[in-house]
């Protein structure tokens, strides 16, 4: 594990140093199609990236990515649909998981290109009219990079006009905890569009932009883009988290047509798998110049595929294999062990534990210890041996460590099979509707999640062994989402991922969760009988298959 852990980092640099030159080698590739055109480029759509000041070249990660950086479809966890109300865009994106992220995006729907109506009394509006766009992307995540293209058409805002197609690329850079680096190569060579008679109506030129966002603190952005030709460069603070977060930026272009620097100020809103972005830009040349977007998550039905699980857990377990004899074996010992101490101090049960021949004519006190593990062993409860083996099989499979699994399940539901939250979760893993149904167990639609079904066979968050093995699935997803980051992921699955950044930071319930886990799971390498007392209480809630 030190020599694949050592050469991490020289594979990351790698893999962006091979992705970067397949870039740069696209470009000049097309570079001889598109010198001698004029500089035009294609109109940039999109309230949130826009209001980053174009620089969501760096940190693109929702459906609108294609528009700015193909490559951050990859980032997305959920479905992910967003409508452009100022400019008439839908934007649409799904995972599937085994092969990549798939988005479509449709621009300038509008007929008159206006929000309804097409007047100067409506304060959302383009400021572009007819510039019709099908773009169709996909994107994967390998290593620490993501890479992402897209394909589509284009037309020109005149009546005649044809459609002419375009191509785009996209890679994303995760550097560390505080720098991710984007680039983006647009319309490849370049695009022509025509007339149905032949002639030219527009082009649009072959375009390089490279985005970096430095993260100084876990609230604090600051994102930045650059633009190779026309010089452009803008730049922006993005202050809060994916919940709520304000941001206002600047911009500067020696493009003749566009004022030399502008601002702008907005804000995001993403709560309960629904969004909201606003953007109002200081801009001279601009007649309208509030936008506004908004857009929600789906996808909660969806289950990750059985095969996809199976792999994963075949790989988890040769991982874990070589530790098993050192984490897992311990609370078989920690019930043997206090045995022999006690034992001897109660002869009674020397005199009436003496059937076997081998233990009737030694009297020496080695022989004590001998019998008595055996003894013990006759003695002792089946119970107890099921609870260690269960327990054990479900760390092993999900590639958790047992005090962590309990420490788990003690802060969520303090073992209670049948445990329901002020928020609606349930469960011994105290799994919220939403997820579950994600995950794919059966879940009721209910009127008051507060309130649900107590009955295995309606609500499956009630059976015991289908909620625990859906809360580790859970919790391995947000621990790679996470990059192995303990404090983060537990934190994640207080709080929702939603309100945690891969970097962090946790906000402060979240924080008081994760300390609170950590400290349990601590207390049971300490406290081995408390430990094998609470695998007692997660043994029987497991044999009952609805909790009574």
């Amino acid at each position: 594990m030190k020599n694949q852990l050592s050469t991490l980092p020289y594979r990351k640099w790698c893999l962006l140093l091979i992705a970067t030159g397949f870039l740069v080698f696209t470009y000049f590739l097309g570079q001889k199609n598109t010198l001698s055109d004029p500089i035009d480029l294609r109109p940039e759509i999109g309230t949130r990236g826009i209001g980053l000041s174009g620089a969501f070249i760096g940190s693109a990660d929702d459906a609108t990515s294609p528009l700015w950086n193909p490559a951050g479809l990859a980032a997305l966890q959920h479905g992910n649909l967003i409508y452009d109300l100022s400019q008439g865009a839908v934007s649409v994106a799904y995972p599937i998981r085994p092969i990549g992220t798939f988005g479509v995006n449709f621009l300038d729907l509008n007929a008159n290109d206006r929000f309804l109506l097409n007047h100067a009394a409506n304060p959302i509006g383009s400021f572009e009219l007819g510039n019709n766009q099908v773009l169709f992307s996909c994107a994967r995540k390998f290593g620490p990079l993501q890479i992402g293209a897209s394909t589509g058409f284009s037309r020109a805002p005149y009546q005649g006009s044809l459609w002419a197609p375009n191509y785009d690329v996209g890679l994303l850079a995760e550097i560390n905890a505080h720098l991710t680096l984007g680039m983006r190569l647009r319309d490849i060579a370049g695009v022509t569009i025509r007339h149905t008679d032949g002639h030219v109506l527009q082009t649009f030129n072959q375009q390089v932009a490279i985005g970096a966002v430095v993260t100084p603190h876990p609230i604090i952005r600051w994102h930045n883009r650059f633009d190779i030709s026309p010089a452009y460069f803008g730049t922006s603070i993005e202050i809060g988290n994916r919940a709520i977060a304000a941001h206002v930026g600047s911009t500067f272009t020696l493009d003749d047509e566009l004022p030399f620097q502008s601002w702008r100020v907005g804000f995001s809103l993403n709560q309960l798998g629904k969004e909201l972005h606003y953007t109002y830009l200081n801009q001279e040349n601009l007649e309208y110049r509030h936008l506004m977007s908004i857009g929600m998550s789906f996808g909660e039905t969806q289950s990750i595929s059985q095969d996809t699980q199976i792999n994963r857990q075949e790989q988890k377990d040769k991982t874990i294999t070589p530790n098993t004899p050192t984490s897992i074996p311990m609370p078989a010992i920690v019930t043997q062990k206090p045995a022999l101490k006690d034992q001897p101090s109660t002869p009674t049960t020397d005199t009436s534990r003496k059937p076997t021949p081998k233990t009737e004519p030694k009297t020496e006190p080695k022989t004590e210890p001998k019998t008595e593990p055996k003894t013990e062993i006759k003695t002792q409860p089946p119970e107890q041996t099921e609870v260690a083996y269960l327990s054990i099989q479900i760390a092993t499979e999900y590639d958790i460590d047992l005090p962590l699994m309990l420490a788990i399940i003690h802060a969520e539901s303090n073992f209670n099979p049948v445990a329901v939250s002020e928020n609606g979760a349930a469960g011994l893993m105290q799994v919220m509707p939403a997820t579950a149904r994600y995950l794919g167990l059966k879940v009721p639609q209910y009127k008051d999640k507060r309130k649900p079904k107590l009955d295995a066979n309606i609500d499956e968050r009630f059976d015991p062994h289908k909620n625990l093995h859906t809360g580790l699935t859970y919790f391995k997803m947000l621990s790679e989402r996470y990059k192995g980051n303990l404090t983060l992921a537990l934190g994640a699955y207080n709080v929702g991922p939603g309100r945690v950044a891969v970097n962090g930071p946790l906000i402060s319930r979240g924080k008081q969760y994760a300390n609170k886990v950590l400290s349990r799971s601590r207390y049971y390498r300490e406290n081995k009988a408390q430990m094998e007392e609470d695998l007692k209480q997660l043994e029987a809630a497991l044999k009952s298959r609805d909790g009574t």
